[in-house]
């Protein structure tokens, strides 16, 4: 019995753990966009745009970081084959903030301003790679509370995004959710009446036949 729950608990901080890295990776991926979408922009002819992604990724990467530093890279430190991982990850989030900083204050009309984002855009690239290709392959080490991690994670994550004004990351799932659901019902709706057609059909014609046997 004593294996089993051992086990259990062991598996469970697994699986937390996994749940952090892949709420990390997903940060990742959405900053990688934003830096693909601006390159796309003209920031001359569309600076409001510009300046509201801008805005938007910076306000992202800060709770990011934010959580990062706070939680995940003091859990982390413990269970890495390196501990120099996470040192240099901390200062390259120090090298981000100054640019993040820059940016705040800054707006389309400053002629460095599409490059200060591109230039932050290399240096989160480039810690990127480093977090998942090295440092999440490495936390392997037995010790940590995942669950605990994972919890304070979410919860500190929450209290960000209201502090930043941004809008709950749950409203968007479940917006997703209903439109799902709308499209799941209004496919069995459509379906029902489809097959309620034939059956009245069959009906009429056999009342058809009914009355010309009579006749």
């Amino acid at each position: 019995m004593a294996t089993r729950s051992t086990s259990s608990a062991s598996g469970g901080r697994s699986t937390a753990k996994n749940q952090i890295i892949e709420m990390l990776k997903a940060d990742h991926k959405k900053a990688k966009k934003a830096f693909k979408d601006f390159e796309k922009m003209d920031v001359e002819e569309d600076g409001e745009s510009a300046e509201a992604l801008v805005s938007q990724t910076l306000a992202e990467l800060e709770i990011h970081t934010t959580l990062e530093e706070q939680v995940f890279y003091p859990a982390a430190r413990s269970a890495l084959k390196e501990e120099d991982l996470i040192d240099e990850a901390e200062v390259e989030h120090m090298t981000a903030k100054v640019l993040i900083e820059q940016l705040k204050s800054m707006s389309a009309d400053d002629e460095k301003f599409a490059a200060t984002f591109k230039v932050l855009g290399e240096y989160i690239d480039h810690h990127v790679k480093e977090e998942e290709n090295e440092m999440f392959k490495q936390i392997t080490k037995p010790g940590v509370d995942w669950d605990s991690v994972l919890q304070e994670m979410q919860t500190q994550r929450v209290q960000l995004f209201e502090e930043k004004g941004l809008p709950p990351e749950e409203d968007e799932a479940a917006a997703k959710t209903t439109r799902s659901s709308s499209r799941s019902s209004a496919g069995r709706s459509s379906s029902s009446q489809a097959e309620s057609r034939p059956q009245a059909s069959s009906k009429s014609s056999k009342g058809r036949s009914s009355s010309s046997e009579k006749d």
